[in-house]
C-alpha cells in the first residue's frame, strides 16, 4: 500500500524522541546540580575571608604583581579556605605554576617562590619517576632535559636549577602513575622549549649536579649521537 506512513509506524519514532529528550534533560539537570554544589562549597560573603582572585587569565610562569589579583570575601569549609591565598599571605612576587582563569581563586599549590631575582621563571613539569632519576632529585640539583631525536638525543634545556620536587605517590592517583612534579628555573626561551616537549611527552631529566652538563658541551637544541656522552 502506498501513501503516507501508517500512524502506528510513526509512533515508535515519537517515543524514541521523547526518551532522548528526557535523557538529555537529565544530563543538563545533573550538570547544573554539580555547579550549584561547587558554588555552595565556596560562596561570596560580605563578612567572609578575603581571598585572592585572578584579575585576568594568568599563564604559568607569570610573576604576580598588584594588578594581577583582586580580593573578594568568601566563606566555606576550613579545609577549603586553608588551601587559598588570602590577604595576609606573601603572594606578591610569587610565580604561577599552572594557568589560572579569570575570577578563579588562587591556591597555595599553584604558586611558587620566584626562581631568582634575575628574571627567570618557575615552571613545573609532571614526569614519570623512571624518567627523572627515579624521583631522587632535590631543590638545588641541576638537570638537563633530553629528548629522543632521530637516533640521537636532543638537549632541549641544559643545567636547569631544581626549585622544588613534589612526590605524587601520596596522591589519590599519583601512586598508580608513579609520577613526580619537578619545578625548574627557566628563562623565556627555555619555558617555550619545555612546553613543546611536554606536549610530545617523550623526554627524560638527567641530573648533572657535580658533573659536566650538556650546557658545557652541546648548545640547547644540539643533538648528541646515541651511545655517547657529552664532554
Amino acid at each position: 500500500m502506498t501513501g503516507s506512513a501508517h500512524p502506528l509506524e510513526a509512533q515508535p519514532r515519537r517515543v524514541r524522541r521523547r526518551r532522548w529528550r528526557g535523557a538529555h534533560l537529565v544530563m543538563v539537570l545533573a550538570g547544573l546540580l554539580g555547579l550549584v554544589l561547587t558554588l555552595t562549597a565556596l560562596r561570596q560573603e560580605p563578612t567572609g575571608r578575603r581571598v585572592a582572585v585572578a584579575n585576568g587569565p594568568l599563564e604559568a610562569g607569570v610573576r604576580l604583581g598588584r594588578s594581577d589579583v583582586r580580593f573578594e570575601r568568601v566563606s566555606g569549609a576550613d579545609d577549603v579556605l586553608s588551601a587559598l591565598v588570602d590577604a595576609d599571605d606573601a603572594w606578591r612576587g610569587k610565580v604561577v605554576t599552572a594557568r589560572i582563569e579569570t575570577g578563579e581563586p588562587l591556591t597555595q599549590s599553584r604558586l611558587r617562590a620566584a626562581a631568582t631575582t634575575d628574571g627567570r621563571r618557575a615552571m613545573s613539569i609532571p614526569v614519570e619517576r623512571a624518567r627523572a632519576v627515579n624521583g631522587r632529585l632535590a631543590p638545588g640539583d641541576r638537570v638537563d632535559v633530553v629528548q629522543a631525536a632521530g637516533g640521537g638525543a636532543l638537549v632541549v634545556a641544559a643545567d636547569l636549577e631544581v626549585l622544588d620536587v613534589e612526590d605524587d605517590r601520596d596522591g589519590a592517583f599519583g601512586g598508580a602513575r608513579g609520577q613526580v612534579t619537578i619545578t625548574l628555573a627557566v628563562d623565556v626561551a627555555g619555558s617555550q622549549r619545555l612546553a613543546a616537549v611536554l606536549a610530545d611527552g617523550d623526554f627524560v631529566l638527567t641530573r648533572v649536579t657535580g658533573a659536566v652538563s650538556a650546557a658545557d658541551a652541546v648548545a640547547p637544541g644540539g643533538v648528541v649521537p646515541a651511545g655517547t656522552t657529552p664532554r
